[in-house]
C-alpha cells in the first residue's frame, strides 16, 4: 500500500510540474510544431510582390472600440489611397517594403489550434460587428489582393513573443491555428502621412533667394444684401538673402491705412531684421510636411483663380468658403482667410503659399483681439493652397564676351571662304580633238579635273591657323557655353514649375498650425531694437551679459 501511495505522489508532482510548465496564460513558442508547418511558408502563394494590387491594414482602438481601415490601391497603374480622393500613395518604397514583409513569412512554430486562444495570443480578428468597448487581444489585419481582387494573404498579427521581440503570433484569418513568425510590422500603418511624400515643397532652405510676406486677413460676414467680404491688410514685406554674406535684406516694406491704401516704410535707426525669425521661416518651408489632403473643387485653375463656372457652383463655392478661400473681383483671384507668402529659390522657382481657416474644428482657435492676427492652437491643423510661378530673374543672364571682326559683313566673309571653289579655264578649241570616243571623252574629262582636285588638296594642307582666330573660336565656344548653361536653366526652372503645379493643382493641403505659425510672419514678427552696447563690450546675443549687467546695478544700490 506504501508503495502505491508513493506512486501516486510521484504521479501527482509530475502532473503538477507539466501545468506549471505549461502555463496556459503566457505565451510561448510551442516545440511540438506539426512537421507539415514548420519552416512552410505561411503564404506558399504569394511569390512576387509586384503582383500586388492592394494593400489594406485595419486596426482596432480598445478604448471606444473603432475600427481603423487604411487601404493603398493601384488606380490607372498608379499607387494611390483611395480614402483621399485617390491622393498619389507616392512614399516610393512603402508599397515595396510592406509587401515584401509578408511574402517570406516562414512558420517558426504553431503555438496553438484552438479558437479560443486568439485573445490570449492577441489575434482575435477587427470585425466591428463582433467587437466591443472594452474589447483586448485584437490584432493587425493585412490583406493583400492580386488582380481581380485575387487574395494573395490574409493575415491577423498579435502580440510580440515573450522576450522575443522580432517575433509576433499570428494566424490567417480564415484559420484558427495560431503561428509564431519573424515579421517586422513598422510598414503596417495606418497613417496617412506614412504612405506619401511628406515633403510638401521639396525646397532646400539654402536655395532660398527672397521672401515675400503679405500680411492680411480676410473674413466673409452675412449681411441682408449677401456675403460681404472684409479684407484687413496689415503689412506687406519683400526680403532677399544675400548667399554669399548669409544675411537678410529689406527690399522693400509697406503698411497699410484705414481705407488699406499701402504706406512705404523704412527701419528706424534703433531697428533691425530678425534674423532668427527669418531663419526660422527658411527652416520651416524646408520642413514643411502635411498630414492630410482634400480634393479642390472642379473649376479652380493651377493659378488660383476660380472660374466662372465655379463661382455659380453653389457646393464648389461653399467648398472654397468653408475654408477660408475667398474668390474676389472680377480676376476671380483666391484670397485666403489668413495671408500668404511668397518664396522664390535661386532656380527661379516661386512659391505661394496662402493659408485658410483651421482644419478640425473651429471651437480651438483662440479669440484674437481687434487688429490682431489669429491666434492658434498647437494642436490644430489648417489649410493651405498652394502653387508655383517661374521667376526668370532669379537666372543671371550670361555675360557674353565680345567676337573678334563679329562687324565683317557676311557677304565678303561667303566670298573668301569661297574663292578656293572657282572652276578651272574651260580647254581651248584647238586642244580638242575633232573625234573622240565617249572613252576618250571621259579620260580626258578626268585629267582635266585631276590638276584642279590637287590645288584644293595643296591649299586646304597649306591652310594656317592665325593666334587670332584661334582666339576669336575659344571666345565663340565659351559663348555658346555660357548661352547653353543659361538657356538650360531657364527650361530646368520652368520644367521644375510644371512639375510641382501637377502636384498642387488639384488638392487642398493641410498643415500643422504651429508651423503655420513659423511661415505666417508679419512686421512685427520680423523687426526687432537693436542691441545695443556699452563701450568696450559684445552684446550678448542670448541676454547673459545684460541680465548680469542688471544684477551688478542691482546690488550696488543695495
Amino acid at each position: 500500500m506504501k508503495e502505491n501511495h508513493k506512486t501516486f505522489a510521484f504521479v501527482l508532482v509530475a502532473a503538477m510540474a507539466a501545468l506549471v510548465a505549461w502555463e496556459p496564460w503566457r505565451p510561448s513558442v510551442s516545440t511540438d510544431a506539426a512537421p507539415e508547418e514548420a519552416g512552410a511558408k505561411l503564404f506558399p502563394e504569394f511569390k512576387e510582390p509586384l503582383s500586388a494590387r492592394s494593400l489594406e491594414v485595419v486596426t482596432f482602438n480598445e478604448e471606444d472600440a473603432t475600427l481603423r481601415d487604411f487601404k493603398v490601391a493601384q488606380v490607372n497603374g498608379l499607387w494611390s489611397i483611395p480614402s483621399h480622393n485617390d491622393y498619389p500613395a507616392d512614399a516610393a518604397d512603402h508599397m515595396a517594403q510592406a509587401a515584401t514583409a509578408l511574402l517570406d513569412l516562414e512558420i517558426l512554430g504553431v503555438a496553438s489550434g484552438n479558437a479560443g486562444d486568439q485573445e490570449l495570443y492577441g489575434v482575435i480578428t477587427p470585425d466591428l460587428a463582433k467587437l466591443r468597448p472594452g474589447m483586448v487581444g485584437v490584432g493587425t489585419r493585412v490583406i493583400v489582393k492580386g488582380d481581380k481582387d485575387k487574395g494573395l494573404a490574409d493575415l491577423v498579427i498579435g502580440k510580440e513573443v515573450k522576450d522575443q521581440p522580432a517575433l509576433r503570433y499570428v494566424r490567417r484569418a480564415e484559420r484558427d491555428q495560431i503561428y509564431t513568425v519573424k515579421v517586422k510590422t513598422d510598414k503596417f500603418s495606418t497613417k496617412f502621412e506614412d504612405w506619401i511624400e511628406k515633403d510638401l515643397l521639396k525646397l532646400n532652405a539654402f536655395d532660398v533667394r527672397e521672401v515675400e510676406l503679405n500680411d492680411y486677413s480676410t473674413e466673409d460676414n452675412l449681411t441682408t444684401q449677401g456675403v460681404s467680404l472684409a479684407v484687413k491688410k496689415r503689412s506687406k514685406v519683400k526680403l532677399a538673402y544675400d548667399d554669399s554674406k548669409s544675411n537678410w535684406n529689406l527690399v522693400e516694406m509697406s503698411e497699410f491705412d484705414e481705407k488699406g491704401a499701402p504706406i512705404p516704410v523704412k527701419l528706424g535707426d534703433d531697428e533691425e531684421l530678425n534674423s532668427e525669425k527669418l531663419n526660422s521661416l527658411k527652416t520651416a518651408l524646408d520642413d514643411l510636411k502635411i498630414v492630410d489632403v482634400q480634393r479642390k473643387p472642379k473649376g479652380l485653375s493651377q493659378d488660383l483663380k476660380a472660374s466662372d463656372e465655379l463661382v455659380k457652383d453653389n457646393e464648389a463655392a461653399l467648398s472654397l468658403v468653408q475654408r477660408g478661400f475667398f474668390p474676389v473681383g472680377e480676376a476671380r483671384e483666391i484670397y485666403s482667410s489668413e495671408g500668404e507668402v511668397t518664396c522664390t529659390t535661386k532656380e527661379g522657382v516661386r512659391y505661394v503659399l496662402r493659408f485658410g481657416r483651421l482644419a478640425g474644428g473651429e471651437e480651438a482657435k483662440e479669440e484674437a483681439k481687434p487688429g490682431e492676427k489669429e491666434k492658434s492652437n498647437p494642436a490644430m491643423n489648417r489649410y493651405l493652397f498652394v502653387m508655383a510661378q517661374f521667376d526668370e530673374s532669379q537666372i543671371p543672364k550670361p555675360q557674353l564676351e565680345p567676337v573678334p571682326g563679329q562687324s565683317e559683313p557676311a557677304e565678303e566673309k561667303a566670298t573668301e571662304e569661297k574663292a578656293p571653289d572657282k572652276a578651272a579655264p574651260a580647254p581651248k578649241a584647238a586642244d580638242v580633238p575633232e573625234k573622240k570616243t565617249a572613252d576618250d571623252a571621259a579620260a580626258q574629262d578626268a585629267a582635266a579635273e585631276a590638276p584642279q582636285a590637287d590645288k584644293k588638296d595643296e591649299k586646304k594642307e597649306d591652310k594656317v591657323v592665325t593666334p587670332d582666330e584661334e582666339k576669336k573660336i575659344a571666345i565663340e565656344r565659351e559663348n555658346k557655353r555660357k548661352q547653353d548653361d543659361y538657356n538650360n536653366a531657364i527650361k530646368k526652372g520652368q520644367d521644375r514649375v510644371t512639375e510641382l503645379n501637377e502636384r498642387f493643382a488639384d488638392w487642398y493641403f493641410i498643415i500643422p498650425d504651429d508651423v503655420y505659425k513659423k511661415i505666417h510672419l508679419g512686421r512685427d514678427d520680423i523687426v526687432k531694437k537693436k542691441v545695443t552696447k556699452e563701450a568696450g563690450e559684445e552684446p550678448d546675443k542670448q541676454g547673459g551679459l545684460g541680465e548680469l549687467k542688471d544684477l551688478e546695478k542691482g546690488l550696488e544700490a543695495k
